[in-house]
């Protein structure tokens, strides 16, 4: 098994608490984003903490069941659940991205920096978590 170096970790968890303090996006839904990408990765660490910290956060697991289910379900107003639906888009089926695509968000309220920030989110935790799942692996 390989060694994963410190301050790459240390970075990761930065970046994670800086996005989670984001100006006009609910921190939470980057919790239900990183949860969405967990199960459908079968990243076991990230399942189980960001299952313990919504929960923690008062969100049921019929709420959690349903978003894992489909993204688009997230417990969050039109605006939220339109931007985390796009954020998974782009990380699974980036070739389908349309312009429309950004307009949409763009005439629901957001600035190209917000849409730009759910999508590296959800493409940070997808690529750290295949990274983190290489490194995990036990000998044979």
């Amino acid at each position: 098994m390989g060694n994963i170096d410190a301050m790459y970790l240390e970075e990761f968890m930065v970046q994670v608490l800086r996005i989670v303090k984001h100006p006009h996006i609910d921190s939470d839904l980057f919790g239900f984003i990183r949860l969405y990408i967990a199960f459908k990765e079968g990243y076991t660490y990230c399942k189980a903490y960001n299952t313990k910290f919504l929960l923690a956060k008062r969100y049921t697991q019929i709420q959690l069941n349903e978003t894992i289910e489909n993204i688009a379900k997230v417990p969050f107003d039109e605006k939220h659940q339109a931007l985390a639906e796009f954020a998974i888009k782009v990380i699974y089926e980036s070739k389908q991205c349309r312009q429309d695509d950004f307009d949409i968000l763009y005439a629901m309220g957001w600035s190209q920096k917000d849409v730009f920030d759910a999508v590296e989110h959800a493409g940070a935790i997808l690529r750290n978590g295949r990274i983190l799942t290489a490194y995990s692996i036990k000998e044979s």
